[in-house]
């Protein structure tokens, strides 16, 4: 009989043990659990992780790069408060790498799955690659945006130049929306 108790007990040992063990890594903080723990999207797994958005623009005054990756939204600007700054005509930035602030959060599957919905809804991936046309002499100001989903992938250059083409409306909807969610998620 303490032949079949002995190898019994420590079988029933070693899988509690792995059980507890079990629990504990469950219970880690990572981007996966916290969006599952607050999501109250329809998107899966796969999508949270595989989904990428980009934002970048800069002129003389301004900074603006907007980066979501593996769950995470990350922001980085410049803070402009010289009044002098509006008077720039170098048309060189006067910000340097050390000027610029970065921040970041974890997002959720609910604001990911909205983002996307939005981005679709705006016809954002009918836009061409290439928007605007200036001439080598003209001088214009680039805004980069690109979103990455599990089914698609595109990055929209529009390169504005004063007294030009508009912003095409899939474009300003498609970045405003980025923005938006950048100010609901992140102090400034």
């Amino acid at each position: 009989m303490k032949k079949i108790i002995i190898p019994s007990l420590i079988i029933s040992i070693i899988l509690l043990n792995g059980c507890c063990h079990k629990k504990k890594l469950s219970k880690q903080q990572t981007p996966e659990n916290i969006s599952n723990t607050a999501n109250s999207g329809n998107g899966t797994k796969e999508d949270y992780i595989v989904f990428a958005a980009y934002y970048f623009h800069t002129t003389e005054s301004t900074y603006e790069e907007v980066r979501i990756k593996n769950g995470k939204i990350y922001f980085t600007y410049f803070n402009d408060v010289k009044e002098s700054h509006s008077q720039w005509k170098d048309q060189k930035p006067f910000w340097n790498k050390g000027d610029l602030k970065t921040k970041d959060t974890l997002l959720t599957k609910q604001d990911i799955n909205s983002l996307s919905k939005k981005i679709d809804q705006y016809n954002f991936w009918k836009l061409d690659t290439l928007i605007g046309n200036p001439s080598s002499t003209d001088h214009y100001y680039p805004f980069e945006l690109s979103f990455k989903t599990s089914l698609k992938n595109k990055t929209v250059i529009f390169k504005s130049v004063p007294g030009g083409i508009t912003m095409p409306a899939a474009f300003m909807k498609s970045r405003d929306e980025l923005i938006n969610l950048v100010r609901k998620k992140i102090k400034i």
